[in-house]
């Protein structure tokens, strides 16, 4: 097994949420986007992937040893269904890009979490998904916010 597909794997710690997105061809396609040093630095930031089904559940995640911070990227399986293979793509590639930018707070921690997945040829699927966020009331899909967020993206 090539080494970087090896880390990557390391850092989803559910079969369940790896099976969700192999579903969509996301699971491969997200490795592939990523390089092995972006995949480096969440494994060193002991980022984790999970799956949860809203409104709250209960998540089992085996082998985690941990010194220090632990930053779950988590994502919704009952959103999960509501969004195009490209967007799931888009969103994990925003919540990357907060990893990478963590010294940043506020609109700019936005800015550039979604500038991540500008860079990696994601813009229209962030702006779809925003959209369907504002459109579906989702929680932290405020409007004004993600109007500010669709426009600078459009900008770009």
């Amino acid at each position: 097994m090539d080494e970087k597909i090896r880390k990557y794997l390391l850092l989803f710690k559910q079969r369940s949420l790896v099976d969700l997105l192999n579903i969509s061809g996301s699971f491969e396609l997200l490795c592939n986007l990523l390089t092995e040093e972006e995949i480096d630095i969440l494994a060193e930031n002991n980022v984790l992937f999970i799956r949860s089904c809203s409104p709250s559940s209960k998540i089992d995640l085996e082998g985690v040893i941990i010194n220090g911070n632990l930053t779950l990227i988590n994502f919704d399986a009952n959103i999960f269904s509501l969004l195009l293979p490209d967007e799931i793509i888009a969103v994990l590639l925003h919540e990357i890009g907060h990893v990478l930018n963590q010294d940043l707070q506020g609109m700019d921690a936005e800015y550039a979490a979604d500038n991540f997945a500008v860079q990696k040829d994601y813009a229209r699927w962030i702006v779809s998904s925003l959209n369907k966020g504002i459109h579906n009331n989702w929680l932290g899909f405020n409007r004004e916010e993600c109007n500010l967020r669709i426009a600078n993206i459009q900008n770009h």
